[in-house]
């Protein structure tokens, strides 16, 4: 019976890293990385996710890049507080310098994806940054969980920008996304 239910376990751990929007199977993921003793994100650094000092640099800026420290699970307003308990907000990849950078840097380190501080406005197809810059971007992805080009607002709230490494074979693109799916972050300071 235990061997049973490692197994039903790691199939459903398997489906939860197959969607990057999140949802049940999403939920699910959490529970089983609980199950794991693996840290979990949280608000401000809950569940297993502390304050931690930056671990990236470009551009003479420091960054803290969650995933190298285990913090995997936030939803966008967790990411938000998780950065302002570090003293940071949530990235701005508002230049092409710091696009190509971070989108090479989820590429190079395997992530599947990874939460911005960018706002979508999906009908000008551009993103408010915390930094106070909106901007257009060549990185929209061509296509989505429901086939369409990026921003398509398919779930109807999808305001807060993710960027999905090669997910829908895409490469590494911008997608809009619901706020309350679960992903690591990049802060910057």
């Amino acid at each position: 019976m235990q061997l049973t239910g490692g197994l039903v376990l790691c199939g459903l751990a398997a489906l939860a890293s197959a969607n990057p929007q999140g949802g049940f199977f999403g939920g699910l993921g959490g529970l089983f990385n609980r199950f794991q003793g693996r840290p979990q994100g949280g608000g401000g650094g809950g569940g297993g996710c502390r304050p931690s000092g930056p671990n990236h640099n470009f551009g003479g800026r420091n960054y803290l890049v969650s995933w190298r420290l285990g913090c995997t699970q936030f939803s966008q307003g967790e990411a938000a507080a998780y950065c302002r308990s570090n003293g940071m907000s949530p990235i701005s990849l508002d230049s092409p310098a710091k696009e190509q950078e971070f989108t090479n840097l989820v590429a190079r380190e395997g992530q599947p994806y990874f939460w911005t501080g960018g706002t979508v406005n999906t009908a000008a197809r551009t993103v408010s940054w915390p930094s106070g810059q909106t901007t257009s971007t060549s990185l929209w992805s061509h296509t989505g969980g429901a086939g369409r080009p990026q921003p398509d607002n398919r779930e109807g709230n999808e305001r807060c920008l993710g960027v999905l490494n090669n997910f829908y074979q895409d490469g590494v693109k911008f997608h809009d996304i619901s706020c309350h799916h679960r992903k690591p972050v990049i802060c910057e300071a």
